[in-house]
């Protein structure tokens, strides 16, 4: 290919890159010079060595995405790239141990046969788990193949669970946020609810707690949904445990969010960009930053590194692709 064809592409690209969007796609121009053989994946390299230097010595780190929503012809392929380069900096670093991924939900659109769907969800499974590191997962509304009404709905099988980490004190909670028979599908089981007020009341005195979950606890903070379903009573052991947590995180927003207005002041609640390729402004509650991204360089990519300081209370979020770093600190949560 010529240089003047790869300017022209360059151009193409520059003009059409916004109108990446969730469901509704681009004309097949923005994706045709993406999936030609001739991508130059420097920039996965360059972003991974750039992340790398960013991180705070000695915290383990765990890769933190959100929202991938797979797809055949999608970014995965590169979102995986660029996983495992940035597993192969860290390690070869010696900076900080990488400990693990975290994905908080929407592994696939669930819009296909069930059979499909869980082919898509198990292959993105095992690419994670290839990184050689433990895969924690949070189910979002999308992983129920219930979207648009698809009638081959599933249901997870551990709606909720913890993991301790005893060398950091830290108990990381993982909670479900979603069910297609309710009339409010958005929210949370009273049985969920239960739970995880034992599992912070049986919590070693001295271990601090941080919450995953797919969608907010609070309506305002999301755009999709018009109530959230036993949003008060979450609320109330949210706030009987402030204390105990680091921090409330969720993806679904598609965007970057901080919020540091609960009453109980103790912790904030952090949404997380979407991993998927994707730019639209719409949908978005107030206060969202969405960063642009664009195919076949460093913003096409959009996710975090977390590393948690226990004796600090300190949790940070070093940004690979489009973003910014984020830091939770004094009980609130700032932008870089």
């Amino acid at each position: 290919m010529s240089i003047n064809s790869m300017d022209d592409i360059s151009i193409r690209i520059k003009e059409n890159y916004k109108w990446i969007y969730t469901y509704d796609y681009a004309p097949d121009s923005v994706w045709d010079e993406w999936r030609s053989e001739v991508a130059d994946y420097a920039w996965i390299q360059e972003e991974a060595g750039a992340v790398t230097e960013r991180l705070h010595e000695d915290l383990p780190c765990y890769i933190l995405l959100s929202d991938s929503h797979y797809v055949i012809n999608g970014t995965w392929d590169d979102t995986m790239k660029s996983m495992m380069a940035l597993s192969e900096r860290i390690t070869g670093s010696k900076k900080a141990p990488f400990a693990g991924i975290i994905h908080l939900g929407d592994l696939t659109d669930g819009l296909l046969p069930l059979e499909k769907t869980r082919q898509f969800e198990s292959r993105c499974i095992q690419d994670m788990q290839s990184l050689n590191v433990p895969l924690y997962i949070v189910p979002g509304n999308h992983d129920y193949n219930y979207f648009r009404g698809n009638p081959e709905v599933k249901y997870p099988d551990r709606p909720q669970y913890y993991v301790d980490f005893e060398d950091m004190h830290l108990r990381m909670l993982f909670i479900d946020s979603f069910d297609p028979r309710e009339v409010v599908r958005y929210g949370f089981t009273e049985y969920c609810i239960h739970w995880l007020d034992a599992a912070l009341n049986m919590m070693p005195a001295d271990y601090k707690a941080i919450i995953f979950s797919h969608v907010t606890p609070l309506v305002r903070l999301q755009a999709w949904a018009k109530d959230i379903r036993n949003r008060q009573h979450l609320i109330e052991v949210l706030n009987k445990h402030a204390e105990k947590i680091l921090a409330f995180i969720n993806g679904h927003n598609h965007c970057d969010h901080l919020f540091n207005d609960l009453n109980n002041g103790q912790f904030p609640i952090i949404s997380i960009n979407c991993a998927k390729c994707e730019y639209f402004l719409e949908h978005k509650p107030e206060g969202a930053v969405v960063p642009e991204r664009r195919l076949g360089d460093r913003t096409q990519e959009s996710f975090d590194i977390m590393q948690v300081d226990v004796k600090k209370r300190k949790i940070y979020f070093t940004r690979f692709g489009a973003g910014s770093d984020r830091y939770v600190e004094n009980h609130k949560a700032y932008w870089v």
